[in-house]
């Protein structure tokens, strides 16, 4: 499969579990959006993205704002110069999305090892493992296709 279907693949599953109750990694970065799920119920408590830590940093500060005009500026003279390489601005996402995926597996198979079956807990692993290996194999043909 190619790395786009991958990362809507596993941004898609990691935002189901975390909304039907079970853990993931993405709770921290939802709560930093301003979203706050109950864990055990798994309600919606909050849901105030203008007063989140990430808008008031990005809107507030003078470094958010500084990485905006920065960030427009780096677009626009992409635009015209067409000469950087998109790679540098995917790697981060790439990062992201591997190390959200790695903790969400070993998040769940912790999480499975608390009902003590052990065929499921294997069967979680063997999951996430072919899955973290179908990351990488697409991120090596993206990065070794260009």
């Amino acid at each position: 499969m190619k790395f786009g279907t991958f990362v809507v693949m596993f941004v898609t599953m990691i935002m189901f579990l975390e909304f039907v109750g079970v853990p993931t990694g993405a709770s921290v970065i939802l709560s930093s959006f301003g979203i706050d799920i109950n864990p055990t119920t798994a309600e919606l408590l909050t849901a105030d993205i203008e007063s989140s830590n990430f808008f008031s940093w990005i809107f507030g500060s003078g470094a958010g704002v500084l990485v905006l005009i920065v960030g427009g500026g780096a677009i626009i003279v992409g635009l015209f110069a067409k000469s950087y390489d998109t790679s540098l601005v995917i790697l981060p996402a790439i990062v992201s999305i591997g190390t959200l995926l790695s903790s969400t597996g070993w998040i769940i198979i912790k999480y499975m090892q608390s009902f003590g079956q052990i065929w499921a807990t294997t069967l979680v692993g063997i999951v996430f493992i072919g899955l973290l290996i179908a990351f990488i194999m697409s991120c090596v043909d993206y990065f070794a296709g260009r």
